[in-house]
């Protein structure tokens, strides 16, 4: 720390440096003057009138200077000191709860319209957002995604006891589903146990309701995994009437299901006929409540001709993988994708060649709630 001496000396150093450059600059005036005089007449009210004119267009320009400059600077600290908040607030999960609901939403809107400018833009995905955050009951993404199903046309002959079978009503589906999930608010009460749930829906209704796990039907909102076992009313008639052993033995000779959670393979524990589908359970043992688990998912369905089969992401995933594989010969397929993530996921990413369909998306997130449609008819 510098001493009071030291401050003295620095200011007498101060001021003899400003009186010395104080008497050069009227050294030189005094000196251009008297040379003006002698050479052209120069008066000493023409040297006051162009020292005036000089200080005026001086003072402008640099008065012009300093508004702009502050109003960059100010601009540019604004913009800086916005972003570095937003960064905390993102990246700091406890100081964004201390804020109230209303200023979280606020929060919200201003990070989405600062990116997408758009004002019918920025509703849309607020919009979605939103209802998003509010509807799921656990906050989750999806690291990986691999989804392959391949459709025949020769059933099993076990399939003969199905209603619609004889008849030539179905196809052949079989599905082997992976994926990577990890979920942001620590753990799942759906794999906090080791009894596991599976679905099967009678309708789309069901099936959606599934998905989205609302509360219409909370044995399904319970299952990890839904899908559309789309039969004849006659086959759902076939299901109802069947014993709880008759249903297990359903489980096993027709959809032979296996499902394998952390690489642990569930044993077929309950079947349930609930009013829109069939809820399946497994028991899994040893399985832990953690932050991130791996799922697959193998079984094997009828499916009724002329429908459509929807892959459908209800949770942002990364580098979603979906093969989708049919025999051109009999059948005729197409596909309609709204998977959301730009043009390039939906021109781009997949090919269609001799019967198969190849879906994959390199190095991006895909958003919630998208997926592909493939109507599937059969070949007269």
């Amino acid at each position: 720390m510098k001493s009071s001496t030291d401050k003295k000396r620095f200011k007498l150093t101060t001021w003899s440096a400003t009186a010395i450059l104080i008497l050069v600059a009227g050294l030189l005036v005094t000196g251009g003057y008297i040379y003006l005089f002698i050479k052209n007449g120069y008066a000493f009210s023409d040297l006051i009138d162009n020292i005036i004119g000089n200080l005026i267009g001086v003072l402008a320009a640099f008065l012009l200077f300093d508004i702009l400059y502050n109003k960059l600077t100010q601009d540019a600290y604004a913009e800086e000191t916005s972003q570095q908040i937003a960064k905390t607030l993102m990246g700091d999960p406890e100081t964004l709860d201390a804020f109230s609901e209303d200023d979280k939403q606020a929060f919200l809107v201003s990070t989405v319209r600062s990116i997408m400018k758009d004002d019918d833009a920025v509703d849309m995905v607020v919009g979605n957002m939103k209802k998003y955050l509010s509807s799921a009951k656990v906050a989750r993404i999806r690291k990986s995604f691999n989804y392959t199903i391949t459709l025949t046309t020769e059933l099993p002959k076990a399939y003969d006891a199905i209603p619609g079978t004889a008849e030539g009503r179905y196809f052949y589906v079989q599905e082997n589903l992976n994926y990577e999930v990890k979920y942001l608010s620590g753990h799942d009460d759906n794999l906090s146990t080791e009894k596991v749930r599976i679905g099967f829906s009678f309708d789309k209704r069901s099936l959606d309701a599934g998905l989205l796990e609302s509360d219409k039907d909370p044995e399904f909102s319970k299952c990890i995994f839904n899908e559309n076992l789309d039969i004849t009313k006659d086959a759902v008639s076939y299901i109802r009437k069947l014993s709880e052993e008759e249903l297990k033995q359903f489980m096993e000779e027709y959809l032979t299901a296996v499902l394998k959670v952390d690489g642990k393979q569930g044993t077929l524990d309950s079947v349930i006929v609930r009013p829109g589908g069939i809820v399946v359970t497994y028991m899994i043992n040893g399985l832990t409540a953690k932050e991130e688990h791996t799922i697959r998912v193998i079984f094997h369905m009828p499916k009724l001709w002329n429908s459509i089969f929807e892959v459908t992401l209800v949770d942002p995933t990364r580098e979603p993988k979906i093969t989708f594989d049919y025999m051109p010969g009999m059948m005729d397929v197409t596909m309609y994708s709204y998977l959301n993530k730009g043009d390039e996921s939906n021109d781009g990413a997949y090919e269609d060649q001799n019967g198969l369909y190849d879906i994959a998306i390199k190095n991006e997130w895909i958003y919630p709630k998208s997926g592909i449609v493939f109507s599937v008819k059969k070949k007269e």
